[in-house]
């Protein structure tokens, strides 16, 4: 089913025009029960819609989804050359983290630390309940996604992984009051991270960027000094991407 919705998709991008369903069914080579089929459920999503003669054309959540593209692209660009310079001077792994559907996605990570991560690499995903970087992304979603997300299953990667509901919540409404998440041997023992939201224009969170060192590290001047690192490092790339 996914082919077939792919190879629809792709018959839309070669003209980049309206097509009836006779015609997209004999560009398909299928029967027009079949085409039929597959537009309603296109058209269900988004992915196509239907014009005032009732040909179809391709909609706007492609549009969507090649601007979170996009974004993305944009935000890994902006933010390697603050995350260096945050790595470098404090000696530590800096990562710039994004939500993709409940889930953290490790969008950049610069590692200059004696002591590397093993997990949670460029490219690799993390439950939103883990580490620094996706658990300030759990903090800024709204009350009906954060109950939805911890109803779910939830892996304890070490002993010290906070999983139960109710103590995960305290630890959201002290993200939200202080505006720096940080978690200690919950991802790997050893290792801690401290982490702080990206906002767009409009204020609403679209990033987050985190740091991993060792857990002894993070004394009472280290860990003042990095969330005021953390914090400057978060304005410089949303100074860049006001004007990008």
């Amino acid at each position: 089913m996914i082919g077939k919705a792919v190879a629809a998709l792709d018959a839309f991008l070669d003209d980049d025009q309206e097509l009836t369903l006779t015609e997209l069914a004999t560009r398909l080579r299928m029967s027009r029960s079949t085409v039929h089929r597959l537009l309603a459920t296109l058209e269900r999503h988004q992915l196509v819609n239907r014009t005032e003669n009732g040909a179809y054309r391709l909609g706007i959540h492609l549009f969507r989804l090649g601007s979170a593209v996009r974004v993305r692209a944009v935000l890994g660009g902006l933010a390697e050359a603050p995350l260096t310079r945050l790595a470098e001077r404090f000696a530590v792994s800096s990562y710039l983290s994004v939500r993709d559907a409940d889930r953290a996605l490790c969008l950049l990570r610069i590692d200059r630390g004696p002591v590397m991560a093993t997990t949670y690499q460029m490219g690799d995903t993390l439950s939103l309940h883990l580490g620094a970087g996706p658990i300030t992304l759990l903090s800024s979603l709204p009350a009906a996604d954060v109950t939805r997300i911890l109803a779910a299953p939830r892996i304890a990667m070490t002993p010290r992984t906070t999983v139960d509901p109710a103590a995960i919540r305290v630890r959201l409404a002290t993200i939200r009051e202080s505006g720096v998440a940080f978690a200690a041997d919950d991802v790997q023992v050893g290792l801690a991270a401290m982490g702080v939201p990206v906002r767009d224009g409009s204020g609403a969170v679209i990033a987050a960027v985190s740091v991993v060192a060792l857990t002894p590290w993070f004394t009472d001047d280290h860990s003042r000094a990095m969330a005021d690192a953390l914090r400057q490092s978060a304005r410089e790339i949303e100074d860049q991407l006001s004007v990008s």
